[in-house]
């Protein structure tokens, strides 16, 4: 198994639809990359809505109670397969090429630890393109890493407000960053955005 996708989901009715055709719909062979969705103890149709995509083979549904949004990413890496791991959330999209192009640079590039793309974001219907210079100017989605390397740093750290930074903060000087300037996400800020 190449790559692994991890959704996770808490009362997403609205928009996992849209995640997890963007997953399942990735222009790579579906025997090398899996789709794991953590739904976090969901209270909305978001569960009814994840039973359609059971019957797939590259796609897992994992069911817990309501544990968080950090707990929920840590369930879904434990839980995977692959050589890269990529998180996506129920409220946000891939593009088709996300999976082959990320894979692909890690694959020529053995000491790079992840690659990150370019993203849109969309904001209140306004679409902006952004080109992060650093990982600490994107988010936490479409950031591909090789599993061993998140593995030997015990996932994300429960308890910290941005658990994504605080694993970057963590392997500063030690895991190798790759910025891959191609738009392959859509980031739908909101409200209730983590990021």
């Amino acid at each position: 198994m190449k790559v692994s996708i991890v959704i996770r989901a808490y009362n997403s009715e609205e928009t996992i639809a849209r995640a997890m055709g963007s997953a399942v719909g990735q222009e790579f062979p579906p025997t090398e990359f899996e789709v794991i969705t953590v739904n976090d103890g969901s209270c909305d149709r978001t569960a009814e809505i994840l039973r359609g995509y059971a019957n797939r083979p590259n796609v897992r549904i994992v069911d817990q109670e309501n544990r968080g949004a950090i707990r929920a990413a840590n369930r879904g890496f434990y839980e995977s397969r692959g050589q890269y791991v990529v998180l996506l959330d129920s409220d946000d999209s891939f593009a088709p090429r996300l999976v082959a192009e990320l894979s692909a640079i890690l694959d020529r590039n053995p000491h790079v630890h992840f690659v990150y793309p370019d993203y849109h974001e969309v904001n209140s219907g306004e679409v902006t393109l952004v080109s992060p210079q650093n990982m600490f100017e994107t988010v936490a989605i479409g950031v591909m890493v090789r599993r061993a390397a998140l593995e030997s740093e015990g996932f994300y750290r429960d308890g910290v407000g941005f658990a994504e930074y605080d694993l970057l903060l963590r392997t500063l000087g030690r895991w190798k960053g790759y910025h891959h300037p191609r738009p392959l996400f859509i980031y739908y800020r909101h409200s209730e955005s983590l990021s």
